[in-house]
Order: C-alpha cells, then sequence, then structure tokens
C-alpha cells in the first residue's frame, strides 16, 4: 500500500448527522484529537510521532477551533480533528510542535501518516470553504464537519469535500523509462510524469493527453496500478503504468524543464554520483519507479538510495 493509504479507522459516515451523538462522541474518556494549523500537523517534538490527544488536553483547544471533525473510530476509540488557519502559539499545549507532513511522514508510522493525511485534508477543505460558492453567503460546518451548508435562508445549498483527481504514470520502452523535472524543483529531481483529470476525460485518456502534452510521447498500452492519498492540499493520485510507442521525445517547457528516458543503469549511476534525485520516497511516483526498477531483480531502488544518502 502506498502512503497515507494505512488509514485504521472506521469512518461511520451514518453516524455523522447526529450533532448530539458526535457530542456524546466527543466527551467520550476514550477520545482522541489531531490538531491542524494552517496545514500543519501536531507531533511531538522528535518529529517521528504524532500529537494523538485526550479530549481533556484538546478542551482549551476546541474552544478555539474553526472546526471539528469527527474522523471515525478505532474499535471504540473516536477520533477527531480540530483545525485552525492561525493558532495562537499561547493555545498550543507544551511540549508539542506543528510540522508539513511531507517532511515527516518517512518519520512516522503509517498509520498515523494516514490519519495525519486525513485530518490534514478535512480540515483544509472546511477552512477553505466557509462561504458558498453559489451565492456568497457564510457557510456553517455540519455532518460532524463532512458537510459544510449555506447559512442564507434563500439559498441553504450543502457543500461536500473536494478531492481533484490526478494521474501519475510510469512509461516505459525497453530497458527504460521516461522521467521529467519541473523547474522550481531540487536540482537534479526527476520523476514520473502527472496531471490533473479535465471534465469530459476517462482516466486513460488523461494519461495519455498528458504524455503527449508534456513530452509527445504517444502510449500503446496503459495499466491501473495503484491510488494514493494526496493531500497537499486536497487531491487522489491515480497511477499507472504505461508503454510508449517510441523513445521520440519534445518536451513542452511550460510544463517540464526537461523529460529523459533512463536506464536502470543510469538510475543507479546518477544517484550513486549524486547528479540524480528521486522524488520523495512516501510519494506513488518512488512507487511506480521503485517497482519497475526492481522488476531487474537485481537490486532495489530502496537499497540504492539508502546506499547514496550514506555517501552524502
Amino acid at each position: 500500500m502506498n502512503y497515507f493509504s494505512h488509514n485504521p479507522l472506521n469512518r461511520y459516515a451514518d453516524l455523522r448527522p447526529d450533532a448530539a451523538y458526535m457530542d456524546q462522541l466527543w466527551k467520550h474518556k476514550k477520545a482522541r484529537v489531531l490538531v491542524v494549523n494552517n496545514n500543519l500537523n501536531l507531533l511531538l517534538p522528535t518529529q517521528d510521532e504524532a500529537a494523538i490527544l485526550s479530549a481533556v488536553e484538546a478542551e482549551a483547544l476546541a474552544d478555539h477551533a474553526q472546526v471539528r471533525v469527527y474522523l471515525g473510530s478505532e474499535g471504540k476509540v473516536p477520533y477527531f480533528a480540530l483545525g485552525f488557519s492561525e493558532l495562537s502559539p499561547v493555545l498550543v499545549p507544551e511540549p508539542y510542535t506543528f510540522h508539513d507532513l511531507r517532511q515527516t511522514a518517512l518519520h512516522l508510522p503509517k498509520e498515523q501518516s494516514a490519519l495525519l493525511a486525513y485530518a490534514r485534508g478535512i480540515v483544509h477543505w472546511n477552512i477553505c470553504h466557509a462561504f458558498c460558492p453559489d451565492c456568497g453567503g457564510p457557510t456553517h460546518s455540519t455532518y460532524a464537519g463532512h458537510v459544510r451548508q449555506c447559512s442564507h435562508e434563500a439559498c441553504q445549498k450543502q457543500h461536500f469535500p473536494r478531492t481533484d483527481t490526478a494521474v501519475i504514470v510510469l512509461i516505459s520502452e525497453g530497458d527504460a523509462c521516461l522521467l521529467g523535472r519541473q523547474q522550481v524543483w531540487q536540482p537534479g529531481m526527476y520523476a514520473v510524469i502527472a496531471g490533473f483529470l479535465e471534465p469530459g476525460e476517462t482516466l486513460e485518456q488523461a494519461v495519455a493527453r498528458e504524455a503527449m502534452e508534456e513530452t509527445g510521447v504517444s502510449l500503446r498500452s496503459i495499466t491501473y496500478h495503484s491510488s494514493q492519498p494526496w493531500p497537499f492540499p486536497s487531491s487522489i493520485m491515480v497511477g499507472f503504468r504505461a508503454v510508449a510507442a517510441n523513445r521520440y521525445i519534445k518536451v513542452d517547457n511550460q510544463e517540464l524543464e526537461d523529460a529523459r528516458w533512463f536506464t536502470r543503469a543510469q538510475i543507479k549511476s546518477g544517484l550513486e554520483q549524486g547528479t540524480l534525485r528521486m522524488p520523495p520516497q512516501f510519494s506513488i511516483s518512488y512507487r511506480l519507479i521503485s517497482d519497475w526498477f526492481n522488476e531487474a531483480g537485481e537490486y532495489t531502488l530502496d537499497e540504492i538510495v539508502a546506499a547514496s544518502a550514506l555517501k552524502v
């Protein structure tokens, strides 16, 4: 499974409309609380464990929270998220601190990473949808934080969490795979091709279009690989493998700075020499590259990345 996919909670969506029951769960002695502030998650100072507060520990925070969301329950333990766009430092309980999940995901247990990603995504949606896109009226949280309803009597439209669908694809041809890079990335970092699904497209059509638009590469087969929640801020990455018709490349420099075919030997030597960087290991982009790379069976990408890191 990909990172952020190990959520242990039963979401119990059928319980969300019962506000009185949600209040009972919040007061439950076993209730646990995650905190999100300005898209950052609350962690222990070591940054290798989430700050999972009791409702008592989170009481002062709850009084100031912009949103409270019921995430679901693990067994008889209900989990909530409290969300803020800008939390006063004096309210942050010691010894916890806020950190970006993109920097800490690899250091956290996978189930905790999934919980933090879920909390970050649903809080972000709530805070960014404080007003109705239909009439401009203020919205309020209902269904335990999973619906926002317009407060204007003449509108009262319900709005639901938005997840933007993106496709991401490892394209291969013979003994090489196609990797590209954006100018804003770290020097030497290359990743697989990705882009957002457009209205009226199938996922496979989006894969073929993005490959052609960004690199000029025509595909002759496309197969589904896996998917990954991607709360940066609100996407689902749908991963594919594809085989190219040939190795012709014509880079769209508005989308990518560069795109190249890399053999496994070139990836290995680039990593060892420090001239090539892989995408973050918690990303589906890395997973797609790794699965393709490891098919040769000589050594794994993880082994090479780890050995290269020791040389730095």
